[in-house]
This record gives structure tokens, sequence and C-alpha cells, in this order.
């Protein structure tokens, strides 16, 4: 069985949620651990919160050994590096994505302590998230995984003190192609010089305000390559603004570690794999 569906955010939660996502692949659980699939995520332009109600994820970051610690719940900072997951028999992953500055906002966190890892949530909100892991696990359908996870964050929205600045509406125009402006005028709309601004932004969203377009160029090239899989990286990289192809390729290699070309393979082999392990189940 594999489900996947994104959520749209309760109304007083969308200054703060992008959206959420849940994805659940339910294979035999007698598959040997080394012919699990595993499907790459290269960064995006997120920082998020995670919920695991039941297998925890085995995630090894790009070029690494060590698989990353895993709890039913995590906070993540700006990714830079592609995570490779292994698909474990029962996985549900319940992803909150936030709009860029909000999570800073919600939990007075500063993300530039989280670019690139993780935290455990219950070590940042304590013992307020504890009830929520008992009752995701109970939950009888995905609708009602989602309204637990927006209780708690409308609680934590309730006591927020941090306002919406300039600076906040700024990185969220940085997310489309089309708001790939000079720094001087991002700054300018942010009401700050371009000093605080490269700090303010560090603070808020993690990463320097340069790193930040890169990223969100970068995922919309990938991203336009999934939704049109004949469309040239020629085309993909004029249209996302790339000064030559050459560009395009040498940010694939640094944030997922690879060509263009081969990450769509590893990303087709997944699916392919998750595929022929769905219908061996369903003989």
């Amino acid at each position: 069985m594999v489900f996947f569906r994104e959520y749209a955010p309760h109304p007083a939660l969308k200054s703060f949620v992008r959206h959420y996502w849940i994805i659940h692949i339910q294979l035999d659980p007698r598959i040997p651990g080394e012919q699990l699939p595993k499907k790459p995520y290269p960064p995006s332009t997120e920082q998020c919160l995670y919920f695991y109600p039941y297998d925890l994820p085995h995630s090894v970051k790009a070029g690494n050994q060590n698989p990353e610690g895993a709890t039913s719940g995590i906070i993540v900072g700006q990714a830079l590096t592609r995570m490779n997951i292994t698909i474990n028999p029962n996985y549900l992953m319940l992803k909150v994505s936030f709009q860029p500055g909000s999570l800073f906002r919600l939990l007075g966190v500063p993300m530039n302590l989280l670019v690139d890892d993780h935290a455990d949530l219950e070590a940042i909100t304590g013992k307020a998230i504890k009830e929520l892991y008992e009752r995701l696990p109970q939950a009888t359908d995905y609708t009602t995984m989602i309204r637990l996870v927006e209780e708690f964050l409308l609680k934590k929205a309730a006591q927020c003190r941090q306002p919406v600045l300039p600076i906040d509406r700024v990185a969220q125009q940085m997310l489309t192609p089309a708001a790939y402006h000079q720094l001087d005028q991002l700054a300018h709309d942010a009401c700050l010089s371009m000093r605080q601004f490269e700090r303010k932004f560090r603070e808020r969203v993690g990463v320097s305000p340069k790193l930040f377009t890169r990223i969100a160029r970068f995922r919309q090239a990938y991203k336009l390559r999934e939704v049109d899989p004949t469309r040239s990286w020629l085309d993909i990289a004029y249209g996302c603004h790339y000064y030559d192809p050459n560009h395009l390729v040498k940010d694939f290699q640094q944030f997922a570690g690879t060509s263009p070309g081969q990450l769509f393979e590893e990303e087709l082999a997944h699916q392919q794999r998750i595929e022929r392990f769905h219908k061996r189940g369903h003989r």
C-alpha cells in the first residue's frame, strides 16, 4: 500500500505552515533489510517538523556511512545535503512544512543552529509533545493524525509572541524563481541594511539569503523535471534563471551529490522497487 496526500493548514496557522504531507508505505515485513527500497531526498527550502508514529526511519546523508538519529518527532533545519531514506515495512511520515522564518517564531530556536541537522522535538518542547506521540499511533485515519498535530501547533501559535516581520514576507517571495532579485533589493524590501538582513535571515531561516535562493532554484529545476521528464536540462536551466547549464550541474553536485540524470535514475529505481513490492504483496 502506498499513500500520499498534501493537506492545507488550518486558517489560524497559515502564517506559520505551508502544508502538511503524509506518506504511508506498507511493505511485506518479510522483505530482507538489504532489499528494502531507498529513496533519495535532495534538499528543499524547508524547515520542518517530522512525525513517525510507526517504524522509525533509517536515514543516511549522502557521502556518509552512519545513520542519523531518529525519534518519534524531530525538528529539521535547512538541509544542504541529500538524505537517503530506507523505506521500512510500515513507513509513515507526517511532515509539517513551515513558512520561512515561522519555525523560529513558533519555537524560538535560532535556525542557524540546525543547518543541515535535526534535533529531538521533545528536547525542545518538553513534555507537551508526549501526549501527541501517544495519540498518533492510535489514530484511525490520516485526517485524525493531521488534526492531532494541528491541536499541538495551535496551542504553540497561541503562545507565540514573535510577529511576522517584513523579512519573513521577503523570505516567502524568495521561494519562487520569479523572485530572484539582487540581494540589496531584498534587504531594502525587508527594511534592513545588508548586514542586518544577512544576520536576521540566518537566525530566522538558517542560511544566508544567497544560499537560500540557490537551493530554491535547484529545487525548482528538480520539480520541473519531475513534472515533465522529457524536458531538456538546457531548457530547465534557462527556465530557472541559471546563467548556463553548467551552473545547474554544479548545484546538483553540491546539493544532491550526483548529476541531474543520475539523481533521476535513482528516483526511478526507487519507484520501480516500490511498485514491484506492491504488486508482489497483492498476488
